[in-house]
């Protein structure tokens, strides 16, 4: 848990593409009684192109948000796994070789001074789990879920520090305290290929397909996830993995925050779920 107040960086894709997770975020986060303000200023971490292209931009770019979180006397609370990632190497990075951080305006406020956090970890709190058990009002009972963390959520755990990198249980077992069940598969934390959908399209095909198809021989009827990515991919990549599987694939693909506020009553689900390529109605509609 948090030791100081929380400032809350959205990065370019909650701001974007992954709009229906910054909106469930704010909503659930308010919805619990711990809202967190923005980060003033923030700008792209770098995403996941930047450490393989200039490892020092990368630092810095990442290292400016934490010193902006150090400027409003926050920790840094982050929702994107990608974000984290960079952020929480970062962080490390400084910690060990805080000359290379030496933007002017920032004398004061050292990014390493400023603790990372994933917003899985901090609604995983018992505080905070207790808070959401009082609030579910509408239980996801038809939904058995294959709780997808992807690869830069859990790893390296040198520095990342959310979960178990090999079997992560964070998100599985919130979404059974809304009472989804969730199965047990083999593919939580592989990747999913990111952004190598665009520019190695047949490699990327086949690491979803593994994917797709360990999920469906489980038994699940949705997937769930932190990362706006591994969303992105998954849900919008379905009918090239069905023709890589040879198999009709029509599995919806959640934010988790998206399932807490359904599972709590909050509204706005029904626009976030608009934004969904594939329909995710045959699944929660007796949810709502």
């Amino acid at each position: 848990m948090a030791s100081k107040k929380l400032a809350f960086f959205p990065g370019c894709s909650l701001d974007g593409t992954g709009s229906e997770y910054g909106h469930s975020t704010l909503a659930v986060l308010e919805a619990l009684g711990t809202p967190a303000e923005i980060l003033d200023d923030w700008n792209c971490c770098g995403a996941t192109a930047a450490r393989g292209i200039d490892l020092g931009l990368s630092v810095r770019l990442a290292g400016r948000n934490l010193a902006l979180g150090a400027k409003q006397g926050c920790d840094v609370l982050v929702a994107c796994a990608a974000c984290y990632n960079n952020m929480a190497y970062s962080r490390d990075h400084l910690t060990k070789h805080p000359e290379d951080f030496d933007e002017p305006g920032f004398e004061n406020a050292r990014p390493e001074s400023v603790d990372v956090h994933h917003l899985l970890s901090i609604l995983s709190s018992p505080e905070t789990l207790e808070k959401i058990k009082a609030k579910v009002s509408k239980p996801l009972g038809d939904l058995t879920l294959a709780s997808y963390y992807g690869c830069l959520l859990v790893r390296p755990d040198s520095y990342t520090n959310v979960d178990d990198r090999e079997n992560p249980q964070l998100m599985d077992k919130m979404m059974q305290l809304c009472g989804a069940k969730t199965v047990d598969w083999s593919y939580k934390t592989d990747c999913c290929g990111g952004s190598a959908s665009l520019t190695r399209k047949g490699a990327a095909m086949k690491l979803m397909a593994r994917i797709f198809d360990d999920a469906i021989s489980r038994g699940a009827n949705a997937i769930v996830t932190a990362c706006p990515l591994c969303h992105m991919n998954l849900d919008a990549f379905q009918n090239d993995v069905a023709a890589e599987l040879g198999k009709d694939i029509k599995m919806p693909v959640f934010y988790f925050t998206e399932l807490l506020a359904l599972a709590m009553g909050l509204e706005g689900t029904a626009k976030w779920f608009k934004g969904h390529l594939t329909n995710p109605a045959p699944v929660v509609r007796n949810c709502r």
